[in-house]
């Protein structure tokens, strides 16, 4: 694998803003995100609430809050209409929560993946009619639902769409729709998220009906979770959801959320990291494996008692979803080294009865560990339905679109996709695919290492780790930086942690740091200590799961010396 700095390395000095002093490299890395100005520096630095957008910059919105109104005014009944994932679990908990403080009869629709499939569900618009619901609130879902919406409409029931993904052609003919990639909308930031785009509703709700601000706020929690989770970029509003929401859920109000940070051992110094890896999982598996019903219970749940036996739940679902993901894995894994998969260009693999569930994540693994595109797919009664990851560079959807003859449906962006085809077709998939894929530089499928700043230890001193910590919440489009570092000592003995992780400490000037590589352990056997020096590239982070707070290196890869 090369190593390869994102930017080459600029004369940048230390920059005095506010009486404080921020190191050069820290300008350095901000400068290569676009803050290369003591403006824009001073902004990333000092969010605030106040970056949040008006709400009612979207063109729907004073339609969509004069509905709600009307709703209110001939108090009908109100289906939300969530997704089965934690962004659309969350955005239903928040306006299932806003409407109800406004004196709403509300109900909501979580879709099964098994029976209902993704988005806006035929069964979820049947429910509405057989509740009388008269207005239908979609979050996280419905912008491409045009017939579902128009099955709605023809049945007297008045839909508003929040949603963020892309919209197709033609339109959805919904009462109003909000969502800032439609063509023409106004809503000066893009990349919402579902829970972000009911978060800009929910902040509608509390301007129109006069609920202060420290009360909608206090919703964030929920908001950043939905954010934070759905890997939408974290820039602009979306940084600060996160960066305020992140706060609340460490106090949150809400006892699910307690339940869940209990349930996982957290109790202080949350990031994105955690939400991302710890309580999303948790939340997801539950949508994965059966229902996710009980989550959003989780969230609407004013029980103690009752929120900890739901976050037990979630966590024993999380267990078993590992369990399937591990063996799912190892017989993808079998059939790769068997049949020489890794030699193509994509993987696709399909057996009978995969957990349709759980081959997303295993196709993102093979994806980590070939650095391949990977289609796994669940068979079943003569169709294939799979689940598609990829690498960069690699848009799996247009790849998809040169093969949809053979296809049943598909859809998805760049980097995932789902789809659809007959088990007869899956050889000629298999085919096609990886022919499209020959005449494109093959520097595309070798893994690079990128990092954003050559350092010694001697760099990392107090002030440059402060600073470092306030570029949180990371994510996409805010990555965690990544450092460069060479001749580094190992000191005391290295030893494997965990499942497949090696837990080390490194020295350099006199000054020494622990690290820990992740699924790196064989690594333990290139390692003589007092001997041994290597290069590697590294993250920082704060260890939280101790009680004495430490830094630690958080090792991506490693060259021996």
């Amino acid at each position: 694998m090369e190593w390869i700095a994102k930017k080459p390395r600029t004369d940048a000095s230390d920059l005095e803003i506010r009486g404080k002093t921020i190191p050069s490299g820290i300008i350095e890395i901000l400068a290569q995100r676009g803050f290369d100005t003591p403006e824009k520096i001073e902004k990333f630095f000092a969010l605030s609430l106040k970056d949040l957008h008006d709400p009612f910059l979207f063109n729907d919105m004073e339609k969509a809050i004069d509905r709600i109104v009307q709703a209110r005014q001939s108090k009908e009944k109100v289906l939300i209409h969530g997704d089965y994932d934690t962004d659309g679990i969350t955005a239903t908990a928040l306006l299932v929560i806003i409407l109800k403080k406004i004196g709403l009869e509300v109900i909501s629709y979580i879709p099964n993946r098994f029976t209902d499939g993704y988005g806006l569900a035929k069964n979820g618009i049947d429910h509405a009619l057989k509740e009388n619901c008269r207005l239908l609130i979609t979050v996280d879902c419905g912008i491409t639902a045009n017939e579902e919406i128009a099955h709605a409409e023809n049945n007297k029931i008045n839909v508003i769409i929040c949603d963020h993904h892309m919209p197709k052609e033609t339109l959805p003919g919904a009462y109003a729709i909000l969502n800032p990639k439609v063509k023409d909308e106004l809503y000066p930031f893009k990349e919402l998220s579902g829970a972000g785009i009911a978060f800009k509703l929910v902040q509608a709700i509390g301007k129109r009906f006069g609920i202060a601000d420290d009360e909608i706020y206090d919703h964030l929690d929920l908001a950043a979770l939905g954010t934070v989770v759905d890997l939408v970029p974290l820039i602009d509003e979306n940084r600060v959801i996160a960066k305020f929401g992140i706060k609340k859920i460490l106090n949150s109000s809400k006892v699910g959320i307690r339940s869940l940070l209990e349930n996982a051992g957290l109790k202080r110094n949350i990031t994105a990291y955690h939400l991302n890896f710890v309580i999303g999982p948790r939340i997801n598996a539950c949508g994965r494996l059966r229902d996710a019903r009980e989550a959003l219970e989780l969230f609407l749940t004013s029980d103690p008692g009752h929120a900890r036996a739901l976050a037990s739940n979630l966590s024993n679902d999380n267990q078993l979803r590992q369990k399937i993901e591990k063996d799912t894995y190892l017989e993808a894994r079998s059939m790769i080294d068997e049949h020489q998969i890794e030699k193509q260009s994509i993987i696709v693999l399909g057996k009978p009865d995969w957990h349709e569930g759980i081959i997303g994540i295993v196709a993102s693994r093979l994806v980590d560990e070939f650095y391949r595109p990977a289609i796994l797919l669940s068979i079943k009664e003569g169709m294939a339905k799979g689940s598609a990851r990829s690498i960069s560079g690699f848009n799996i959807t247009d790849a998809l679109s040169g093969c949809r003859d053979l296809l049943t449906n598909f859809g998805g962006h760049s980097q995932a996709a789902g789809l659809t085809l007959p088990v007869s077709n899956i050889e000629s998939l298999k085919e096609r695919i990886n022919t499209l894929a020959v005449d494109m530089d093959k520097s595309i499928f070798e893994r690079k290492g990128w990092y954003d700043l050559p350092v010694s230890f001697d760099d990392l001193n107090e002030n440059f780790l402060l600073f470092l910590k306030y570029f949180e919440p990371t994510g996409m489009a805010n990555p965690q930086p990544v450092f460069y570092s060479e001749n580094l000592e190992i000191v005391g003995v290295p030893r494997v942690v965990g499942k497949d992780h090696l837990k080390f400490a490194l020295r350099q000037n006199n000054q020494v740091f622990d690290a820990i590589a992740y699924e790196q352990a064989e690594s333990i056997l290139d390692f003589e200590v007092g001997k041994t020096r290597i290069n590697c590239l590294f993250s920082i982070a704060e260890e939280t799961f101790t009680v004495r707070q430490k830094i630690i290196m958080k090792v991506k890869a490693i060259k021996k010396v």
